[in-house]
């Protein structure tokens, strides 16, 4: 007879696999029947809502967690519309929340195109264009945008927000963006509501400031051809870890989707090393808590770590006609080009090489102050977002 021995912490893991494979299956299958039959998750279906928010799912959860929070304490009732069965939002019981998953692919187009609302936020761009498949729907009379990221206009794709009816911003920069490709293109002016950036309100909460015996780098890579490890390679990581430094890589999520095989190549070259760690979570929280400094690209990852952590950032320069297809291609932003010079050194190819004492320099001079004077006169509302929106728009549809 053959007996087998499972030590205490392998049954433990064991249990909790189990466990966690079963919850999956129980909310693959609960979402799976919203879908299907078009239903809420609400207890009350009485109210119908003003207010709507649209999600494409789970990755942007940090931005409308701060917003569904401020709602619900707020006793605002609102619909929540998303295309993603693992949305953390369809695990809210609550009265207040009206919660969907309305599916992907064609039938979830379709449903999102018949949204009735007299407000729709998302942070979705793109709506409404000729080659996106998610049309506006001519039932929301204020199809609304909320920023995502810390960037201005000229990052987004061309005519990512020509159908909006409204924009809320974190800051004035924005403005700008908004107002001169309303005048380049002849476009009705939009509501623009300074409410602020509601993701900022997630991530400063997540802040722990942790420390470790080794300097720790995160890089950040954005995606495509403004990524920096398309335009600088990755031997400027092998020279990190020469100084042994802990190296954290966290591409962008729409690297996995559009360019897999370019990180896989890179998860080999480096697999072997136990210095660097992978981050694919859908919030930049634990790395950003465990990182000395950033190493980026023209991702707004730097201003999240810089205003938020007050650390240096290192930008890796990537000049702005990599960028086809994007709307710095009509306008410009001086904004980004000014402030990254505030969070610290930009580089370019020329100097890739003395990254590692640029590093240590960087370090040992960096003066946090003069980010928190910079992030005081850049942004509206900062890390309190959430409630500031919930109480603009619960007087307006009041």
């Amino acid at each position: 007879m053959i007996k087998f021995y499972i030590d205490p912490g392998t049954g433990a893991l064991l249990v909790n696999l189990i466990i966690a494979i079963g919850t999956s299956i129980i909310f693959y299958f609960r979402s799976l029947f919203f879908w299907l039959f078009n239903i809420s998750n609400s207890k009350v279906n009485k109210v119908n809502p003003k207010i709507s928010l649209f999600s494409e799912g789970e990755k942007y959860w940090t931005t409308f967690k701060p917003i569904i929070n401020s709602f619900i304490k707020n006793k605002i009732h609102f619909n929540y519309y998303t295309m993603s069965f693992k949305d953390p939002a369809l695990l809210i019981e609550n009265d207040f929340i009206k919660s969907k998953y309305i599916g992907n692919g064609y039938l979830g187009f379709y449903r999102f195109s018949k949204i009735k609302s007299d407000a729709l936020i998302t942070t979705t761009p793109n709506i409404g264009n000729k080659d996106f498949p998610l049309k506006k729907p001519s039932l929301v009379k204020d199809l609304i945008h909320v920023y995502h990221s810390i960037i201005a206009l000229p990052h987004y794709k061309i005519g990512a927000l020509d159908n909006y009816d409204s924009v809320i911003v974190g800051g004035d920069f924005q403005i700008k963006s908004i107002r001169d490709l309303e005048k380049l293109r002849g476009l009705k002016e939009k509501n623009i509501y300074k409410l602020g950036i509601p993701y900022l309100d997630e991530l400063n909460m997540n802040k722990k400031n942790l420390t470790s015996n080794k300097k720790t780098i995160l890089i950040a890579s954005s995606w495509g051809n403004k990524g920096c490890f398309k335009t600088y390679g990755t031997s400027f990581i092998d020279k990190l870890l020469s100084e042994n430094f802990n190296v954290i890589i966290r591409p962008h999520p729409h690297s996995y989707i559009h360019e897999a095989e370019f990180i896989n190549r890179i998860k080999k070259k480096f697999s072997a090393n136990n210095n660097v760690i992978w981050d694919e979570k859908n919030s930049p929280s634990s790395s950003m808590n465990k990182s000395n400094i950033l190493i980026s690209d023209s991702s707004s990852i730097r201003f999240d770590f810089s205003f938020i952590y007050q650390k240096p950032v290192i930008t890796l320069k990537i000049e702005s006609p990599k960028m086809i297809g994007f709307e710095n291609q009509f306008i410009e932003s001086s904004w980004e080009e000014e402030s990254e010079r505030i969070l610290g050194p930009v580089i370019d190819k020329s100097k890739i090489y003395n990254l590692n004492e640029i590093i240590n320099e960087t370090l040992l001079s960096f003066d946090p102050g003069k980010l928190k004077k910079f992030r005081k006169v850049s942004f509206y509302n900062f890390s309190n977002s959430g409630n500031l929106i919930s109480n603009f728009f619960s007087k307006k549809y009041e």
